[in-house]
């Protein structure tokens, strides 16, 4: 093909695409984008809420409430939780710090009832030191009867490790186990233990 033969058709064929409208891509592509954008939210905005409600039915399973809940909380908790003759209940159990502050249901008496379990493992831990029978023995009784403690089997508001290490804790009481007892109190009683002076 000469070269004037392709300057002519390649003027037709400019002249010929420049009369030939575009196609209308835009409103599919609009569209396409739009689809892609609510299968996106369909699927985002479910799994932030099944997110969501799982981060606070695992932070309080049972609701939150304000500070006078929790204060009633931990005085009705205390006036049925037993603890050794002679102890009483750390400073922090007396009310909420932070009165603006939401508290899960429950804390209350967890934290009451978590006390106590240590109150009574100081005791049953000092009483075997001493070598007192009847306080080994009372302190034995006491966290036996800890071990139906809503703390302490309730699924919702303690995981398995933990129950079954307050279990385990409890067994190595009843067995005389001073060493893992004393291991507990140093680990996880740190507000009951060591006790004051003079107890």
């Amino acid at each position: 093909m000469s070269p004037r033969a392709r300057a002519r058709l390649d003027t037709r064929l400019t002249s010929a695409l420049e009369r030939v409208p575009a196609p209308r891509r835009r409103f599919g592509l609009r569209l396409t984008r739009t689809l892609l954008l609510v299968a996106l939210l369909m699927i985002l905005v479910p799994s932030i809420f099944v997110v969501g409600a799982g981060i606070f039915s695992t932070e309080a399973p049972y609701g939150m409430g304000n500070a006078g809940a929790y204060d009633a909380e931990l005085a009705a908790a205390k006036a049925v939780t037993p603890i050794p003759p002679g102890a009483t209940w750390p400073p922090y159990l007396e009310r909420a710090e932070d009165r603006s502050a939401s508290y899960g249901t429950g804390l209350g008496q967890s934290m009451v009832e978590m006390n106590a379990y240590c109150l009574w493992l100081g005791e049953w831990y000092q009483a075997q030191e001493r070598g007192d029978a009847a306080r080994v023995s009372a302190a034995v009784s006491a966290l036996d009867l800890a071990r139906s403690w809503e703390s302490f089997t309730d699924p919702l508001t303690s995981d398995q490790g933990f129950r079954d290490n307050i279990q385990s804790r409890i067994d190595a009481a009843e067995r005389g186990e001073a060493e893992t007892v004393l291991f507990e109190l140093e680990t996880n009683c740190t507000g009951t233990w060591p006790p004051a002076s003079g107890n």
